[in-house]
């Protein structure tokens, strides 16, 4: 078995020797330690070394991680729901946050289970981050990825601003695909945003992240998590009376397409359906033909008849969009660029000497 401490708690290179710095990505490992409410530096069923945490969001923390038999770097989701659950005294057990939430802690980790091993059988979906393995200890569930180096959509508009439409569309049409897929095989991912879309260091290549929210279709009146992201959620991800399908993941899609494009978060949904739009649609027109506003605002309509009904539909249409972008004929350069009144400067200027060795050779004859 590996020896955790050969290995560096941030990146999980090898160290030329126990708690060396890393050559690889300069991190001193004397001090190895995660917050208070995470995971320590350790390994994990035997097979695992967990390591720095790299993210936290509603349902749970993510770990570097690495394969003990393989040697292999991975990424390691552990189910921590925000407000439901604390960590025990040791430090590693997850425990409910009150005794009233025992239940729902419960309820939440079978299902996580359960649909991280239908995910798992989902192998040959494109742009869906691969799932290696999934088990539960420590009183929660762990579910064991396939580790992207690279940057989230959120972290590159923070670095380098908003994209274009070229850029934009190379990314999101993957995984609006990928998810079109999932759908027609009965999943949801239902936490689609900025965060979870991985843009890979090695290829460029686009990929859904996290899918510790996903599930079947979910009915009216049945029970749903609440740890929803504001901008990108759909309204009826907010109310128990409404069923959810697809078309929640459509609404988050478009939703994060239009941030990467506008570097502008949508408003809450809730705001959204009584009339709180602010000026959001009056300032991403300004960057999109007419027929992709169209198609962007009836993928993020408030009611969730008024989508499309598939994300192939979706795709379809901002196909035909991009396809009329790619036909528009370049626009000529003004007569009056600063280009074209230098020539003519320089024209002008030319006649008029011309002009004056003319009149100087006539007058010398």
């Amino acid at each position: 078995m590996l020896n955790p401490r050969e290995y560096c708690f941030w990146c999980m290179t090898r160290l030329p020797s126990p708690d060396a710095k890393c050559p690889a990505c300069g991190q001193d490992n004397h001090t190895r330690r995660n917050g208070d409410d995470q995971l320590p530096f350790s390994q994990l069923a035997g097979k695992y070394i967990v390591g720095h945490a790299l993210g936290r969001g509603g349902f749970g923390i993510t770990y570097v991680g690495l394969n003990n038999q393989l040697g292999k770097r991975v990424a390691i989701k552990e189910y921590y729901p925000e407000g439901l659950a604390v960590r025990a005294d040791d430090h590693i057990h997850i425990a409910p946050a009150q005794p009233e939430y025992a239940g729902q802690l419960q309820e939440g980790m079978d299902k996580a289970l359960k649909e991280a091993r239908t995910i798992a059988s989902i192998q040959s979906v494109p742009h869906v981050v691969r799932i290696y393995d999934c088990f539960g200890r420590n009183n929660t569930v762990y579910i064991v990825m396939e580790f992207i180096e690279g940057e989230t959509l959120a972290e590159r508009v923070a670095r380098k601003g908003k994209m274009s439409w070229r850029e934009a569309w190379s990314l999101m049409r993957p995984v609006g695909e990928a998810l079109d897929t999932l759908h027609r095989q009965g999943l949801i991912h239902r936490d689609i945003s900025p965060d979870n879309i991985m843009i890979s260091r090695e290829d460029g290549n686009s990929t859904l992240l996290d899918f510790g929210a996903a599930s079947s279709r979910i009915g009216a009146g049945e029970k749903r998590d609440k740890l929803l992201k504001d901008g990108y959620a759909a309204p009826e991800q907010y109310r128990e009376e409404a069923s959810i399908d697809g078309r929640a993941d459509q609404y988050a899609w478009a939703a994060t397409f239009l941030y990467i494009l506008s570097g502008k978060r949508p408003g809450n949904a809730l705001q959204r359906q009584y009339g709180g739009e602010g000026d959001f649609w009056k300032g991403i027109g300004k960057s999109l033909e007419e027929n992709q506003l169209q198609a962007f605002q009836k993928a993020m309509a408030v009611g969730q008849e008024e989508r499309f009904g598939t994300m192939r539909e979706l795709i379809s249409e901002l196909e035909t969009a991009d396809a009329k972008e790619e036909r528009k004929p370049e626009k000529r350069k003004s007569r009056n660029s600063p280009g074209r009144i230098i020539l003519k400067v320089f024209a002008a200027l030319s006649a008029i000497c011309l002009a004056g060795s003319i009149a100087i050779g006539l007058w010398g004859g």
